[in-house]
C-alpha cells in the first residue's frame, strides 16, 4: 500500500499511527485482527519495520551493528545477530566488505539500503516507509525502487510506503491512497484502475495529463506483433537488402550480427548509393538508439524507445539482447488499442469512489479502520 498526496495531507501522519508514533484520536487499527492500542508500544514498534527519509542511521555503529540494531534489542545473541545482518547485506546488494565501516563512508544510496535491511532484521510482518527515497538522485532512486520490488518478491511483507512521488507509487504499489489536502482519502485503487478511472476532478488533476501513458506501464509489450521481415544480418549484400526494403515497403532496415545482436539502422536512400554486391557488415549504419526487452517491459518502454529513435522506429530484444523484432508507431498504435479494449472495466469512476475509498468528509483516521489499514 502507498501514501500519495500533496505536502501537509496526512501521509505521514498516518503512517506514524500504525506503529503509534500518533495514537489515532478515533477509529482502530487492526494489525493480524488485534486492535493495536492493546500493545505495549515498545514491543510493537520492534515488531514493525521502519524506514525513514535519510536512512537514520546511528554514525557511530559500523553497518552490521546498525543492521543488528533490533535483534539485538529482542534478546538476540550478538553472533546470530551479525550473521543475519551479513544475509540482508547480501539480499539488499550491499558488498560484504561494507560490514566494518561507518555510515560516512558509504554513498546515499548505499545508507538507504543499509535502511532497508535494518528494518527487515528480525524479520518483521509489517515494514513501514516514510519517503524512503526522496534524498538520492534519480538513477539512484529507480535502483532502490527496483531493489525493493526484488525484496518483496523474496519476502512477502506487508509494505506501507509514503510518497509524494506519484511515478514511484503508481511503480512500486500494489494498492495506492491518494490523499487530499486535510487528511481525507479521495481515492484508495491498484495503479491501473486509478490511472484508468479517476474518481473526480481532484483525482484526475493530480495524476496529470499524461496518465495515459503513465497506464502504459501496465501493458506489457509481448503485446506487439513484432516486424521481423526488416531485420537482416550484416551478411547481407546490398542488392538483397534492397529487394527485402522494396517488399516490406519500409524505409529503414535493422542490421544485425551473426549473433542476431542489434548493430544499427539503414536507410533505402543509403542502400541506393552503395554497390550492389557489398555487404551490410561494410556499410554505414545509424544508431540502433535504447531498446526494449519483449518478454518483461511495457508498451510504455516501447513506446519510449520508438519516440527516441531517430528512425520513429524501436527494436525489440529478448532477455539476452538477441533481436525479437521491430516495432513502429502503426503496430504500438495496434497493440495499445487491444490492450485497452481487453483491460478489465470492474467498475466505473463513480463506483470505485464508492468501493475503494472513504465516504466524503472521512478523516485518514476514520479510514485506517474502515480501507484496507489492517495488515496480515
Amino acid at each position: 500500500m502507498v501514501f500519495v498526496g500533496p505536502s501537509g495531507c496526512g501521509k505521514t501522519t498516518s503512517l506514524r499511527m500504525i506503529n503509534r508514533m500518533v495514537d489515532p484520536t478515533e477509529g482502530r487499527i487492526l494489525l493480524d485482527d488485534r486492535d493495536i492500542r492493546q500493545a505495549d508500544p515498545a514491543k510493537l514498534r520492534r515488531g514493525i519495520g521502519y524506514v525513514i527519509q535519510h536512512a537514520g542511521l546511528f554514525p557511530h555503529r559500523t553497518i552490521e551493528d546498525n543492521i543488528a540494531t533490533v535483534p539485538l534489542l529482542i534478546g538476540w545473541g550478538r553472533q546470530k545477530a551479525r550473521q543475519r545482518a551479513h544475509e540482508l547485506m547480501d539480499l539488499v546488494s550491499l558488498d560484504p566488505a561494507m560490514a566494518r565501516r561507518y555510515p560516512h563512508q558509504l554513498s546515499g544510496g548505499q545508507q538507504q539500503r543499509v535502511g532497508v535491511a535494518r528494518a527487515l532484521a528480525a524479520d518483521p510482518p509489517v515494514l513501514l516507509m516514510d519517503e524512503p527515497f526522496s534524498a538520492v538522485d534519480a538513477i539512484v532512486r529507480a535502483s532502490l525502487q527496483d531493489e525493493l520490488l526484488h525484496i518483496q518478491e523474496h519476502l512477502h511483507k506487508t509494505i506501507v510506503l509514503v510518497t509524494h512521488d506519484l511515478e514511484e507509487a503508481i511503480k512500486v504499489g500494489d494498492r495506492v491512497a491518494l490523499f487530499r489536502p486535510g487528511g481525507t482519502l479521495a481515492q484508495v485503487d491498484v495503479p491501473d484502475r486509478l490511472l484508468a478511472a479517476p474518481s473526480d476532478d481532484y483525482v484526475a488533476g493530480f495524476l496529470g495529463f499524461d496518465r495515459g501513458i503513465r497506464r502504459l506501464s501496465f501493458f506489457p509489450a509481448s503485446a506487439l506483433n513484432l516486424e521481423t521481415d526488416t531485420v537482416v544480418p550484416d551478411r547481407t549484400t546490398v542488392a538483397e537488402a534492397r529487394r527485402v526494403a522494396k517488399d516490406s515497403g519500409q524505409p529503414w532496415l535493422l542490421v544485425t550480427d551473426t549473433e542476431r545482436l542489434p548493430r544499427g539502422w539503414i536507410s533505402t536512400a543509403v542502400l541506393e548509393e552503395l554497390p550492389a554486391a557489398a555487404t551490410l557488415s561494410q556499410a554505414p549504419l545509424s544508431g540502433y538508439g535504447h531498446t526494449f526487452r519483449v518478454a518483461s517491459d511495457s508498451l510504455r518502454a516501447a513506446l519510449d524507445a520508438t519516440v527516441l529513435s531517430a528512425t520513429s522506429r524501436a527494436v525489440g530484444v529478448a532477455d539476452d539482447g538477441r533481436v525479437v523484432g521491430v516495432t513502429s508507431y502503426d503496430r504500438l498504435r495496434t497493440a495499445i488499442h487491444a490492450a485497452v479494449a481487453s483491460a478489465p472495466q470492474e467498475t466505473t469512476a463513480q463506483e470505485t469512489t464508492a468501493q475503494g475509498t472513504t465516504a466524503q468528509g472521512t478523516t485518514a483516521r476514520e479510514s485506517t479502520a474502515q480501507d484496507g489499514m489492517s495488515a496480515s
